[in-house]
Formats: C-alpha cells, sequence, structure tokens
C-alpha cells in the first residue's frame, strides 16, 4: 500500500484533503436528505442540480483513493475542488462580487463558499510536492 510508505507530512496532507473532501460530502448529503435528490429547493439550472449532487459519490472516491491510490486520489480532490469553486463562484457571481453586502454579512451568508476556497489554496499549494512525493513511492 503506497500510502504507508510516504512521509508522515504527506500522509497528514492527504488525511486533512479526506476530512475536507468528507465536510463537502456531508453537507451535500444533508441538503439531499432535507429537500431530496435534484431538489427544485436548489433553485439553480438542472447541470447545477447534478453536478451539486454528484458530489454525494464523488467526494467520498476521491477520499477513498487519497488512501489506497494516492495518485489518482490527488488529481480527482484537485479536480472536484477545482470545478467546485469555478461552478459556484460563477453561479454566484452577482451575488459575491458584482453586488456583494458589507464584509460581514458576505463572510456570514457565504461561508461555505469561503472555505472552499481556503480548502482548494491548500490543495493546489500542497499538490506538487505531494505528487512528487506519491510518485517517488510508486515508481
Amino acid at each position: 500500500m503506497v500510502f504507508k510508505k510516504l512521509k508522515n507530512r504527506t500522509k497528514v496532507i492527504l488525511i486533512a484533503q479526506s476530512v475536507g473532501m468528507l465536510m463537502g460530502t456531508s453537507t451535500h448529503l444533508l441538503w439531499v436528505f432535507k429537500n431530496g435528490f435534484l431538489s427544485d429547493n436548489y433553485n439553480a439550472p438542472i447541470f447545477s442540480k447534478i453536478f451539486w449532487d454528484s458530489l454525494i459519490i464523488l467526494d467520498p472516491i476521491a477520499v477513498i483513493l487519497l488512501f489506497f491510490k494516492p495518485k489518482l486520489g490527488l488529481y480527482l480532490t484537485a479536480i472536484i475542488i477545482s470545478f467546485d469553486i469555478i461552478h459556484n463562484n460563477i453561479f454566484y457571481i452577482e451575488e459575491l462580487y458584482l453586488n456583494p453586502p458589507e464584509l460581514g454579512i458576505w463572510i456570514k451568508k457565504y461561508w461555505m463558499i469561503l472555505g472552499q476556497i481556503i480548502f482548494g489554496g491548500f490543495v493546489v499549494l500542497t499538490y506538487t510536492e505531494n505528487l512528487k512525493e506519491i510518485k517517488s513511492k510508486t515508481n
């Protein structure tokens, strides 16, 4: 198992990424339990509904891969969080940036998007070093 061979620093980072992905899973799962799959309560186009609800499956797959196939897990985690940030920022662009409330209200209302951006930054900042370490243990 490649994960066992990794440096402790890399293991900690992958575990932290797993926690972040599971937090995302829980928010989407709670939404579906409360509102239903592809709910009209999203008040969003069908593509957005499908994307958000698909994260219930994709996020845990990334978590599993981070432990059992870390290279694939790292790729999938980076792809998911990148698309999630891009999608959500485009979907909420007017509320987030074009006509935002005062900063305190903005943070209170959009703390999850802010959290995604911070988590995405963490994934990006650790990506190259993690990938290098994982490749060194798999080649």
